[in-house]
């Protein structure tokens, strides 16, 4: 084991709901620790109101993250919509801007991991394999490695 990770979640009554509150517990969670704490970012958790923008996080973050969550989201939610055509068009998860915050912040090494949630109910079970399918071919065209 090389460090522990945790997720800064979205909601006050959760951790790590701003940039701000997610540096400062990660240096009280770092201060002394045996094994270095890193990040699990999702830029589909900036619902607050005064910190929404999901490349924000990352550009200021990302460095510390070796994971990242993707999830197709709208503003001021936490969706985990898939990134198909139809969400792509409403959602505000853009895979180039992904990589070029990633990119900015320094970040030589992440896993992208979808975090894509569907109902249990017989009118989704039937688009979850097209769903994902649609999008990792949507995020081949940005991850080239």
């Amino acid at each position: 084991m090389t460090c522990m990770i945790f997720e800064p979640m979205s909601v006050p009554r959760e951790f790590a709901n701003t940039v701000e509150e997610t540096r400062e517990l990660l240096a009280r969670l770092n201060d002394g620790a045996g094994l270095p704490f890193k990040l699990c970012l999702d830029p589909g958790h900036a619902p607050h109101p005064n910190d929404r923008d999901p490349y924000r996080w990352i550009r200021e973050l990302g460095s510390l993250s070796p994971i990242v969550h993707l999830q197709q989201t709208e503003a001021g939610h936490s969706r985990h919509w898939p990134f198909t055509k139809t969400y792509n068009d409403i959602g505000i998860i853009h895979a180039d801007k992904v990589i070029e915050a990633l990119e900015a912040s320094g970040a030589t090494e992440a896993e992208l991991i979808f975090e894509i949630y569907h109902r249990e109910a017989w009118s989704s079970e039937f688009s979850i394999i097209p769903d994902h399918q649609e999008s990792v071919a949507y995020w081949r065209q940005y991850v080239k490695q």
